[in-house]
């Protein structure tokens, strides 16, 4: 008696088969994926703000600042960082990621926390001798980019520093609209091909955001103004009432306002356009010089970048 089996037919009908539904589950795989991503990030940046509120529990209402104020200035990395007893003289140079890490040494956040699977950063490691809490930042002794702070962190903070006399960091009593951290500032992504474009370039682009028609626009032309981390789909935003949300548009913290420019502050600075567009103030180069907060009600989230040199 002859054994029954599958004919060669058969079987290529039913790979075939295998092989249709591959095709129609795995661009809904990817989506789901891509969610599962996103959502994450969002939990992350969901367990900062409970970490920023009891930072701020501790210091009456402040945020982190590394370094305590005074005319720190923006740099890619923090000069001593690896040094615990480091004496702050109030005029250094200081990555923001120093000022997240803050929350490492007194709120008992973990540096996976500050990585968003949909970027290119990845946690940080621990090669000093010295215990985490016991250090100034994410790195940033060497020359070399992956020994920067811009490797170890994917979101972006309200600018902590004062820059040409403008000082307006986040704390716990910023308004419940502003933003407070949100995915990496795409004009200080080092992800971005347009990362050194001019002052005038950028507002030209981020003109674009709000003039380009959705119809026949190109996609990149309508999602320029978003963080590179998700595709440009959106970008996780943590606001001043300590929610999260993913926002499809960079325009959305109080009165539309732009979170990763600088509010223009010229004769139509009140207007929804001013707020939603910001200025070219707003320098666009490798170095962060240029990026400050007009007001308290202007988020300007920033984040450090690789420098070109």
């Amino acid at each position: 008696m002859k054994k029954k089996g599958f004919t060669l037919i058969e079987l290529l009908v039913v790979i075939a088969i295998i092989a249709m539904l591959l095709a129609i589950l795995m661009p809904a795989l990817g989506k789901v994926k891509k969610m599962a991503e996103r959502l994450v990030c969002g939990t992350n940046l969901k367990g900062m703000a409970n970490a920023l509120n009891v930072y701020a529990y501790d210091y009456r209402d402040e945020f982190p600042v590394a370094g305590g104020g005074g005319d720190d200035m923006w740099s890619i990395k923090t000069a001593g960082w690896d040094t615990p007893s480091k004496n702050w003289n109030g005029d250094d140079n200081l990555s923001v990621a120093a000022s997240l890490f803050m929350l490492v040494r007194e709120a008992d956040v973990g540096v996976k926390s500050f990585v968003c699977k949909s970027s290119n950063q990845r946690a940080f490691v621990n090669h000093t001798q010295h215990d985490m809490t016991e250090l100034w930042d994410f790195g940033g002794n060497g020359d070399q980019q992956e020994e920067r702070p811009s490797a170890y962190v994917s979101y972006s903070y309200q600018i902590p520093y004062d820059v040409e006399g403008r000082n307006y960091p986040a704390d716990g009593t910023s308004a419940p609209g502003n933003a407070i951290m949100a995915d990496r500032n795409p004009w200080y992504d080092d992800t971005m091909s347009r990362a050194g474009a001019s002052a005038e370039e950028f507002l030209e682009y981020v003109n674009i955001i709000f003039w380009a028609d959705p119809d026949t626009a190109e996609r990149w032309q309508v999602q320029v103004g978003n963080s590179a981390a998700h595709d440009r789909e959106g970008q996780n935003v943590l606001f001043g009432d300590g929610h999260v949300s993913f926002e499809k548009r960079p325009d959305v913290a109080t009165r539309y306002d732009n979170i990763y420019t600088v509010k223009y502050y010229g004769g139509t600075a009140n207007s929804d356009e001013a707020r939603r567009m910001g200025t070219e103030k707003y320098q666009v180069t490798s170095n962060p010089g240029g990026a400050f907060s007009i007001s308290g009600e202007d988020s300007m989230l920033v984040n450090d970048v690789v420098s070109k040199d």
